[in-house]
Parts: C-alpha cells; structure tokens; sequence
C-alpha cells in the first residue's frame, strides 16, 4: 500500500505516541533496508515530528500478502486499537500491507481513532477528506495488484521450466556447477574427457557413459547413497564428510536482525543430507509439488533405481534411525533380543567392573538389559565381542556368499523400467491435454489417470528394488579381509550386517561361574552358552 504526498495533519496540542513497524523480507526493498536502518530512518521521522517512540516492532520475513499470520503486525493493531499508539512510522506502505482487506480495516481503524500514519518512501496518509481516504484505498488495491502479477508471472516461469525440464534457481544444489545444469563433475573413462557431456551423461568426443569423478561433489552424492543403501545412517556419512572437508554449498543464511547475511558454508547435518539425497534431480527428474513429472535437461548424478531405492529408504517409517532422530550408540541396543521377546537395552550395572564411578567409589559396568527391567542381563563388551566375533567367522566361510546372498533377480533391466516409467509419465500429460481440448470427458480423464499412476507407482516399486542391494553383498564374502575390514566399518553398517546375518537371543543367566571363568581376570561371569544365534536364510 502506498501512501499519499499530502501534509501530514497533527493533532494541535497532542503528542504523538508512535510505533515503529519494521518488517524484513526477501524482496529487493527488503534486502536494502535491514532492520537497523529502517528503524534508524524511521527514529529520525520520529524526532521531526516530534513524536515519542514507545516501541519498535520487528516482523521477521513474513509476507505481507500471503495471509500468514504475523504476530507483531497484530500486536500494533492491538496497541492502537487500545489506544496505547496513536501513530504508525514503517519504511513503506507496502511493509505494512499487501492485501487490500487488511488495508482497509488498517485504514478504518486508523480514521476512527485519529491515528496518524507516516513512511518514509511515500509520506504521510491524509485520512481527513474523502479525496485522501481514497487515494489511500485505491493505493492498497494497485499494491494487492501488483503482488498479484509477481506471483502470476513466478508462476508462468515456473512452469515454463517444468515443461521444458530446465533449472527453476535458487542457491547451487550440491554436485551440480551455478546453474544446475553442469554437473559437478564428470569424467569419461573413454576418452579421459571432462566436459562436453550430453544430458543422459553420453560424452560428446566418444559417445562412452560418463562417470562421477573421485572426490567430486557427484561422486558424494553416489557414494552416500550406495552406503545408506548398504546400510549406513545418516550421522555416521555425516561424520565422514566433516573429516574429509565436504562442506555444503554457500548460502545467505538468516542474521540475528532478520537479514541475509553474505554467502557462507557450513557442516552436514542429518536433515540437510537427507533432504539432499531425496532431491528428484538426482536422478535427472524434475518435480513439482511432491511428484515426479518427468525428465529434466540436466545431467542425473545417480540412476533413478538408486534414488529410488533410497527414497523408499528414507522415507520408511519403519527406519532404526531418521532424520531428526538419536543415532544408536551401541552394537545390540535393541537389536539383540532376551529371551522374553524384548529387545535389550543399554543399562548401567552394579556388578562390578570398571566402566563408571558412582555414588560411595562403588564402580558400575556397562551392559544389555531386557527392556521390561526384569530378565536377562549381560555384560555388553562381552556379549558384543561375542556376537561379532561369531559373524566375522561365518562371513569368511568359503560358501558365505552362496549361503547368504540371494539370487540375482529376473526383473526387467533398468533402461527397460525407465523407459515405461518416461512412457507413462507422458500418458499422464496426455491426458490432462485431450481434456483440454475436450477429446475426452471429465471422468475419462480421471480414471485414465488414476489407471495410469497406479501402473507407475508399480514400475516405480520396482526400481527402487532393483537398486537394493543386499547389505552382505557389499561385502568380501569369503575372504579374510571380512576380519580386517570389520573393525573399521560404522556401527551402523555393523548393526545391520548383524541383523540381516543373524537374531540374537540371551537366554536365562545359570547359577554359579560359567565354565572356564578366571578368578581375578577382571571378567565378568560371562556364559556363552546362554546365547542363542538363529541365522537368517537369504531370500529367493
């Protein structure tokens, strides 16, 4: 809303008592003026005026047309309505109000209580004669406008750029150059070429697939995608990333007063990873409001199985870890089970040791629980040392990858998936453009529709398990390098080698010291016979 040039009209004898609004966005005005000299301007009107400032209200990035509520805008109105204020001071009208309802109530409550409203950009508003009221809303209705066509021609850009498969900007996604459009980076193995790529990673001198370079931000987005398939978490890519340096992409990230400040990196977290990882550009897909429309004209980092693959992973509700939740600590918490049927859990104990001092000197060990608190209880190093021990043995067996693995699937090959799911995905346009030209009904194009995303959802489905790959077939099968690779592997990647290898059960403790226990050793009463271990059967 933009306010008239009229002589601002004082109340004789009456001090004003005023609010300075002040409202940040990430518009151009917005990004110019930040907090400070908006309030500083407006401090300065103040003092000519000869107004008291009694409060400066701050509203951080919240559209002023969009209908979101904003709680300091209502804390003015509050103040005035009250009669605390009796004047408004904002840099412009239009950081007041977009939307021509709020301006009028804005405006009728301003008229009914005398209240002066003054901005910096456009002066005073003269809400006392007709002529000045109703420049005032007509003002408000050309600002409504034009936030109107902004968003009507972001709107038509944008989808310009759906049906042309093309970058929509923004920051620089992570493996792509500025841009969007050059990935980040390639290399033909061919050729040795390292530009001059085609869309579906063909190089231009030799016509050879392209692949991620070692090092490069692709070839971290594929190598983070094949760990968490394998079964990684999040945290622990996370915590490779920090050591190795990756850092996410500069960004103008939020100040303390609400601006944007200058482009700065910083470290991976588990949300910012997974939501990165769930990105369709990956796969060289475009995507509008949650779904799939098609292919994109940049280059994909990873096939659309493995993406697949792991957003299905991601997106389980049934995951062990998430993106916002606790990473487990420990080998078996909740892995292993008592012979209940509860998953144990880590405890504390007082059964000697010499993990942890307590209260009195008295020492405390740590150790697997039943989760009721009532059944087994066994000491952690050791019952962990066992379990691994048991599966580096019977992963190294000769015959570890006939008994473990499951056979190769006779699914269709990946570039027969993709193509159906191109196919169908152009069906699906088709649709939506015979009944714009009215070739066919309302309900014909639903149920085609309907038809034709259920067929996708199916190809879809079976993309993503095409890229599974079985955790133990990421591993040396029957090899000795299992025993020197173990110890360096992550908890995660332990845990769910463990679980697809075998199920844990701790079953009643005995009486007495278990056979072959050491008096004065320091360990514990640990019986290995009270382990059971069922293994699991590969899947035909």
């Amino acid at each position: 809303m933009t306010a008239t040039n009229l002589p601002r009209i004082e109340t004789p004898g009456a001090s004003r008592r005023v609010v300075i609004y002040c409202r940040i966005s990430d518009d151009r005005e917005g990004k110019r003026w930040g907090v400070d000299r908006q309030e500083k301007v407006c401090r300065e009107r103040a003092d000519r005026n000869g107004w008291e400032v009694i409060a400066v209200l701050i509203e951080n990035d919240v559209s002023a047309y969009s209908g979101a509520a904003r709680p300091k805008y209502q804390q003015l109105l509050d103040m005035l309505g009250t009669g605390e204020a009796n004047a408004v001071l904002a840099l412009s009208g239009k950081r007041l109000q977009r939307n021509w309802r709020d301006a009028f109530a804005f405006l009728d409550l301003a008229e009914e209580r005398d209240i002066a409203i003054d901005t910096i950009k456009a002066g005073a508003f003269n809400l006392n004669t007709a002529e000045g009221r109703g420049q005032a809303r007509r003002a408000a209705v050309d600002a409504q406008e034009e936030s109107e066509e902004i968003g009507e021609r972001v709107r038509d850009a944008k989808l310009d750029n759906v049906r042309e498969g093309t970058y929509r900007g923004g920051p620089r996604p992570f493996g792509y150059e500025d841009g969007g459009m050059v990935v980040r980076s390639l290399l033909c193995p061919g050729c040795g070429a390292t530009d001059g790529f085609a869309s579906d990673r063909a190089c231009g001198a030799c016509g050879a697939a392209a692949v991620n370079t070692e090092g490069s931000e692709a070839w971290r987005i594929e190598q983070a995608m094949d760990a968490l398939i394998a079964g990684d978490s999040l945290r622990s890519i996370c915590r490779t990333w920090d050591a190795q340096g990756v850092r996410v992409p500069p960004r103008r990230y939020r100040q303390a007063d609400g601006t944007r400040g200058e482009p700065e990196t910083r470290v991976w977290g588990p949300v910012a990873l997974g939501r990165t990882l769930l990105r369709a550009r990956n796969a060289g897909l475009i995507e509008t409001r949650g779904e799939v429309v098609g292919q994109a004209a940049w280059p994909a980092l990873v096939s659309e199985e493995k993406w697949r693959a792991v957003t299905d992973l991601l997106k389980n509700p049934g995951r062990r870890t998430n993106l916002h939740g606790t990473a487990r600590k420990h080998l078996g918490s909740g892995l292993y089970k008592c012979w209940c049927g509860e998953p144990l859990v880590f405890a504390l104990t007082g059964v000697g040791g010499r993990k942890r001092v307590g209260p009195e000197g008295r020492t405390y060990r740590p150790a697997y629980r039943c989760g009721t608190g009532r059944h087994a209880t066994r000491d952690m190093v050791a019952l962990d040392d066992f379990v691994e021990q048991i599966a580096i043995r019977r992963l190294s067996r000769a015959d570890a990858a006939k008994l473990l693995v499951p056979p190769t699937s006779a699914d269709p090959s990946a570039d027969q998936l993709a193509a159906e799911a191109n196919s169908l995905r152009a069906k699906l346009d088709g649709y939506a453009e015979d009944y714009d030209a009215d070739r066919i009904t309302r309900k014909q194009m639903l149920d085609g529709t309907s038809r034709t995303r259920e067929r996708l959802a199916c190809v879809e489905l079976r993309m993503a398990r095409l890229a599974q790959v079985p955790v133990l077939a990421s591993l040396p099968l029957g090899t000795e390098q299992i025993a020197e690779q173990w110890p360096s592997l992550p908890l995660d990647r332990k845990r769910s080698i463990i679980d697809a290898l075998m199920t844990v059960t701790v079953g009643k403790a005995r009486r007495g010291r278990p056979k072959g226990y050491v008096p004065g050793s320091g360990a514990g009463y640990f019986d290995p016979d009270t382990i059971a271990i069922a293994w699991k059967q590969a899947e035909d």
